[in-house]
């Protein structure tokens, strides 16, 4: 009898998880951008086993779905990255008091641990080869000087390309935001799958100019010295952040690591800290004071809009491409003689630029709240309706674009 009380009284015991020398990461980020914070983790930890998972945003969720039981840590760029784990509650509060008060939290649970800035890279060979300025802002690029000298890495699978537009919206406001994006649209050479892609094109000079990180520029400036970078003037700077997961097969390592992240200690004269730009450097360092804009991104507005705009980039830009550099390769001929056009013709030529630049979804469906935190999946049946509505609008708007462009150029043909 006593052997079968307490074979009884250890299965009914609770087993209590035991906490484990293994971390893993999941992130938005390459593992390489990782790494030196890896590699002196390391060092203090050396019996730790530290496991990198790489997913871009919408396999990073779905993984998260199926694994979260399994993540330690949650290291992105992005604000809906987290959010499924802040809906459930999975994540483990840090606590105000936990944060330097120059550290940005998105929530008590997620903290930003640096900063990343942006900005224009280049190769001058291949603008000295083309006749090319060198280009200072995103106002630069959508000038005639610029058509298919230019491209892009995808929001949709690019965090920080995603926070750049969310930039441009959140400056020139919806309709005009859009407005410049489809100009620069006209400029595309392509759009690329990632930030390393476009890299890639600028330092082989298969590109002349595109948008990306100073990571990146710093990566490509120190291999080549024909590839140069600026940042965008008063651009917002990028927080990166970091979670705890609740986990009951928590790690010893996850609080150290992250602490890691947060108390770094930093030297406020250094503009770059472990490739990023340190929280204190913010505040202290004047050339940071001096080129960035200290007013940050509306995250909320973000969150709310994650879906809907990485959708429409896709669908009216990155799908567009062939028409919208035919449509504004017509429209910047037609503008160089602009003022030898009939009354009829300008009339046309306002109505062709205004099919060209303007977003199949308007300020006024803003407001319509299907449009909030739209799904970010593809293969969302009411997602799939929206993206075939919106390919099909702006094709249709560029094809009259074309069409009315071509009016006018016959036009005055006939008239000479």
């Amino acid at each position: 009898m006593l052997h079968i009380f307490i074979l009884l009284l250890v299965v009914a015991t609770p087993i209590i998880a035991q906490a484990t020398p293994n971390l893993v990461i999941l992130t938005t980020f390459s593992e390489e951008g990782l790494s030196p914070i890896i590699d002196r983790f390391k060092e203090k930890h050396p019996q730790s086993n530290i496991k990198v998972i790489q997913r871009r945003e919408a396999s990073g969720l779905r993984f998260l779905d199926d694994q979260k039981k399994n993540i330690d840590i949650i290291i992105s760029s992005s604000p809906t990255f987290f959010q499924p784990l802040i809906n459930s509650q999975q994540l483990l509060p840090f606590g105000k008091a936990k944060a330097r008060k120059e550290q940005q939290q998105l929530s008590e649970d997620i903290i930003a641990f640096g900063h990343t800035g942006f900005g224009l890279l280049w190769n001058q060979r291949y603008l000295t080869n083309n006749n090319l300025p060198t280009p200072q802002t995103w106002l630069d690029l959508a000038k005639p000087d610029f058509f298919r000298h230019i491209s892009i890495s995808s929001p949709y699978r690019s965090n920080t390309t995603h926070l750049m537009i969310e930039s441009i919206l959140q400056e020139y406001g919806w309709e005009e935001g859009w407005r410049l994006l489809y100009q620069l649209g006209g400029n595309f050479a392509s759009v690329e799958t990632n930030a390393f892609a476009l890299s890639e094109a600028i330092s082989r000079g298969l590109i002349g100019v595109g948008p990306v990180t100073d990571s990146y520029a710093r990566h490509y400036k120190a291999q080549f010295p024909y590839v140069d970078f600026l940042y965008q003037p008063q651009s917002p700077l990028l927080p990166h952040y970091v979670a705890i997961v609740k986990n009951k097969y928590r790690s010893d390592f996850a609080k150290e690591f992250v602490n890691l992240l947060l108390f770094q200690r930093c030297d406020e004269n250094t503009a770059i800290y472990e490739h990023l730009i340190h929280p204190k450097q913010i505040a202290h360092n004047d050339f940071i004071a001096q080129t960035f804009n200290k007013k940050t991104l509306d995250y909320q507005v973000i969150q709310q809009r994650s879906g809907l705009v990485k959708h429409l980039f896709e669908q009216t830009i990155s799908n567009q491409l062939p028409k919208l550099n035919q449509a504004w390769q017509l429209l910047h001929s037609i503008e160089k003689t602009a003022d030898t056009l009939t009354e009829e013709q300008q009339k046309d030529f306002i109505l062709a630029k205004q099919l060209a630049s303007t977003s199949p979804v308007s300020i006024d469906d803003m407001q319509d709240k299907v449009y909030h935190e739209l799904s970010l999946f593809r293969d969302n049946p009411q997602v799939h309706n929206y993206r075939q509505q919106w390919r099909v609008k702006m094709a249709m708007q560029l094809e009259q674009a074309i069409a009315l462009s071509y009016t006018i150029i016959n036009g005055k043909t006939a008239l000479q």
